[in-house]
């Protein structure tokens, strides 16, 4: 390949890790999202539980 090719082959497509290597993008989002939804429902239940009128 001439050196154009080589530039316009990754120039549209989203980085490639190592191989080998960890996605810590991919990691965090798996990890991360589910933490935050679970901490934001516990939140939103305590503020219900305790500030709910009755």
């Amino acid at each position: 390949m001439t050196e154009t090719q080589q530039a316009t082959a990754n120039a549209g497509g989203p980085a490639e890790a190592p191989r080998g290597r960890t996605r810590w993008g991919v990691a965090a989002a798996v990890l991360g999202l589910p933490a935050l939804a679970v901490t934001g429902f516990l939140t939103l239940m305590a503020l219900w539980v305790l500030f709910g009128e009755s």
